[in-house]
């Protein structure tokens, strides 16, 4: 199939469904390197990229056909040569797993480890004029679903995102363990560059990683995808790492957070209020979501109209994706939902106990009556 044959979708729509989150502007190299930028949005985040109609249509069949999401995560932030030093070692197994790197070394000696996190936090305070308290790295975990993609693959898809993403610019070590449930790689980068630049992410080159990390897959044979969880009809902000943390660390010190019950009064105030409001955030987000929907049911009719068989079936693969996004409402507007339907069955409960009980005082209350007013309910 050429791109002629794919001209019929409509790309600004999906463009804007799959536009990345914002969250600052890039701060590393190579952000535009696979995806092509469609220049910079206002207050510095990144317009959504620009693809060809193929990679569209590439793109669009992976995500309704529910291609494996990727992960790239932050999973810490190590603070001086000791605290790097265990880091490596927990990584590393203490010398039992091999750890690559950037520089191709393949690494099991504690000792070098150990000499390696020296060597960063020397860089790092060589650097650090102002003498602040800043990480000396950074570690990440890349990883696919459970089942989807076996460990050697994954391993030389992070080998080649790392050498793309960072080498030149960054030291960084990287360890495959596949003794959890399912196989995932640690990516460590050293947060000093030999240049003076500092490794600092935001929100966007984030979704950049995935990306790339994406592609790199998909160069494999893994028909990974990438998407913001908004484009998949997902309104829903997942619980931070952090939040879960925090509430582990607070547990029984008389400050406890816990999440459920925060999201469970919230949730019983909007159900009972005599006028609830929704916030700005939940309007906002099932405005998006209708956008998205929108954007889908375009492209499906699109792909309709050409009369291809082909194109009727991703069409309808459209279509079932959409029938099967998620309401658009947040957690507290969800569990209020489920509050007051409970409610109304209990009132119901309750006005048919108290028929009965009528009935049973008064047999000669008139059946006709009952029977309408339950027609009525």
């Amino acid at each position: 199939m050429n791109e002629d044959d794919d001209g019929v979708l409509p790309l600004p729509s999906l463009m804007e469904a799959w536009r990345p989150p914002t969250g600052g502007k890039r701060s590393l190299r190579g952000g535009t390197l696979r995806i092509r930028s469609g220049g910079k949005g206002r207050g510095g985040s990144i317009a959504a990229p620009v693809l060809s109609p193929a990679e569209a249509r590439a793109k669009l069949e992976r995500i309704v056909r529910k291609a494996p999401e990727v992960m790239v995560k932050i999973s810490g932030r190590q603070r001086g040569a000791r605290h790097l030093a265990e880091h490596f070692g927990y990584i590393s197994r203490h010398g039992k797993l091999e750890i690559r790197s950037s520089e191709g070394e393949i690494i099991t000696d504690e000792k070098r480890l150990k000499a390696i996190a020296a060597d960063w936090d020397m860089l790092d305070q060589a650097m650090n004029a102002h003498g602040k308290d800043r990480p000396t790295s950074m570690s990440m975990v890349l990883s696919m679903p459970g089942g989807t993609t076996d460990a050697a693959t994954i391993h030389d898809a992070v080998q080649a995102f790392a050498r793309v993403e960072f080498e030149g610019q960054f030291s960084y070590m990287v360890a495959l363990h596949t003794d959890t449930a399912h196989p995932h790689v640690h990516l460590t980068v050293a947060t000093q560059g030999a240049d003076g630049t500092r490794f600092n992410p935001r929100k966007a080159d984030l979704h950049h990683w995935r990306e790339s990390f994406a592609h790199e897959l998909r160069q494999r044979g893994i028909a990974a995808e990438a998407t913001p969880r908004r484009a998949r009809g997902h309104v829903q902000k997942r619980v931070r790492s952090s939040a879960h943390h925090l509430e582990a660390r607070t547990a029984g010190q008389g400050r406890d957070l816990d999440l459920n019950r925060l999201i469970e009064e919230r949730a019983q105030a909007f159900a009972r209020s005599q006028n609830p409001e929704r916030r700005a955030e939940d309007v906002l987000a099932l405005g998006r979501q209708k956008q998205i929907r929108g954007a889908y049911a375009d492209a499906a009719a699109a792909l309709a109209a050409t009369g291809k068989a082909e194109d009727r079936a991703l069409a309808e693969d459209i279509a079932g994706f959409v029938a099967d996004m998620p309401a658009a409402v947040s957690r507290r507007l969800a569990r209020a939902r489920e509050i007051m339907i409970a409610d109304r069955n209990q009132a119901a409960d309750r006005r048919d106990r108290e028929e009965k009980d009528e009935v049973v005082q008064r047999p000669d209350i008139d059946r006709g009556a009952r029977k309408a007013r339950d027609r009525e309910r």
